[in-house]
């Protein structure tokens, strides 16, 4: 199960985040689910609803780490997405360079990095039980500090991978297939970063952000090999009081 602990703090200064939050994952394998979209996607909408919905699951950061990488390849049809970025297509793609995903499409589900399409959205969400090892974060102001013990032998190095999320944002779409629709997201990647290890411990400063409107943010951190985006171990939550300056 993962810890989630925020120890407050009292400073003088305008901190960027006023506590420390502890995250753990335990050793059993998390499930980190990504959704590849696209505002500028008309079929996206019921993905993202199913994604959002997520919001509200009891398992939520317990168990499921939810992550929406916004697109850029349908912005030329007339609607540039706000929160897209070229290296999120890129990821999509390496997966279906690695034979993971059939070919790049949105909306496109990953689930622990393994394509999965849950038609109507009714289907449950596949169950992970393998023991792969404990990933411990910390963070503090705009530090993070993460350490991975390893279950089993793997390759190394590894890499972490951090990704800020955009929690409770609204887009009204002017034009493109979706001209006219509210559009409301949550667990929206606004900034990524990622560092390879030899011996399993990083120290890192938090992504910069390439869309700095959202209110509130939440975090997911991922470990993968380094030639593979496939997640081997993944933890997150919410940040309480997180701001950017």
């Amino acid at each position: 199960m993962i810890r989630f602990i925020a120890i407050s703090c009292i400073l003088f200064t305008s901190p960027v985040f006023s506590a420390t939050l502890l995250l753990e994952s335990g050793i059993k394998q998390n499930t980190l689910i990504e959704l590849y979209t696209s505002e500028g996607c008309s079929s996206c909408p019921p993905a993202e609803r199913f994604l959002n919905n997520l919001k509200t699951n009891n398992q939520l950061w317990d168990k499921y780490i939810p992550v929406a990488f916004h697109v850029d390849y349908w912005d030329y049809i007339g609607w540039k997405d706000p929160y897209a970025k070229k290296e999120f297509g890129l990821r999509q793609s390496h997966y279906a360079s690695l034979k993971r995903a059939s070919t790049v499409y949105t909306p496109a589900f990953m689930v622990n990095g393994s394509s999965w399409r849950p038609g109507i959205f009714s289907k449950s969400i596949p169950e992970y039980h393998s023991q792969v090892g404990n990933l411990k974060v910390s963070i503090e102001d705009r530090n993070i500090r993460a350490n991975y013990t390893l279950k089993h032998k793997n390759k190394y190095p590894l890499r972490l991978n951090i990704a800020i999320l955009g929690m409770g944002l609204t887009s009204h779409i002017e034009r493109g297939e979706n001209e006219g629709r509210t559009a409301k997201h949550e667990f929206v990647v606004i900034g990524f970063d990622s560092k390879d290890s030899n011996d399993l411990q990083w120290n890192m400063k938090l992504p910069k952000l390439h869309f700095d409107k959202a209110e509130k943010h939440a975090i997911a951190v991922w470990v993968s090999e380094v030639n593979n985006p496939t997640p081997v171990q993944a933890v997150g939550g919410l940040l309480p009081d997180y701001k950017y300056n």
